[in-house]
């Protein structure tokens, strides 16, 4: 008799990804996921149990992977403005057409319906907050914001990230500008860089 294949939570997360790319969180299925791992629909369910799980699952990862990226761009050297803006850029340089942005932005903006999801997701923005907050503190105190007071970082934040989420939305109706281009305007108007 052969033993079950073991699946990574890699693979797994990879699946859910791929699967939540292509078809967004109404169509998404335990078939289409586990179509994307190479694994049964019944051996994730046995895992997991439901669907939610597995995209509690997801969105656990996500902050993990999100916390594991910012702590890398922290600890490196130079300009603290331009590792937050690179890291942004990364982020976004996986989203490869707006149909896939949408997609999987489906379920983080489908979570305000269900407390679970809700929770996950604030968890998800407060620490994006927080870091951008990190950043732009990190970036006042090396001279590089010489326009913004400390007492102004939270609230420049938030602008900055609703800018930024903003843009994302313009973009999924008109992608004649890369979201790269999107991103340093961004940063160019709010934050006075060139």
């Amino acid at each position: 008799m052969s033993r079950p294949r073991e699946y990574s939570a890699e693979r797994i997360f990879q699946g859910i990804h791929s699967a939540l790319s292509k078809y967004g969180y109404t169509k998404l299925t335990l078939d289409n996921i586990a179509k994307e791992i190479i694994i049964s629909p019944a051996a994730l369910s046995k895992r997991f149990g439901s669907k939610k799980n597995l995209l509690l699952f997801y969105m656990d990862t996500v902050i993990k992977l999100t916390t594991q990226s910012f702590v890398t761009s922290r600890s490196l050297s130079g300009s603290k403005l331009h590792a937050l803006k690179s890291l942004l850029i990364q982020s976004l340089g996986k989203v490869e057409d707006a149909q896939t942005l949408a997609n999987i932005t489906s379920l983080f903006i489908e979570s305000v319906s269900d407390m679970d999801f809700l929770e996950y997701s604030q968890r998800r923005l407060q620490l994006i907050d927080e870091e951008v907050q990190y950043f732009l503190r990190a970036a006042i105190e090396d001279g590089e914001l010489l326009n913004i007071e400390l007492d102004q970082v939270e609230t420049t934040a938030r602008i900055l990230q609703g800018a930024i989420t903003g843009s994302l939305m313009i973009w999924l109706n008109n992608s004649t500008r890369t979201l790269e281009q999107w991103l340093d305007d961004c940063f160019n108007i709010i934050l006075k860089q060139s």
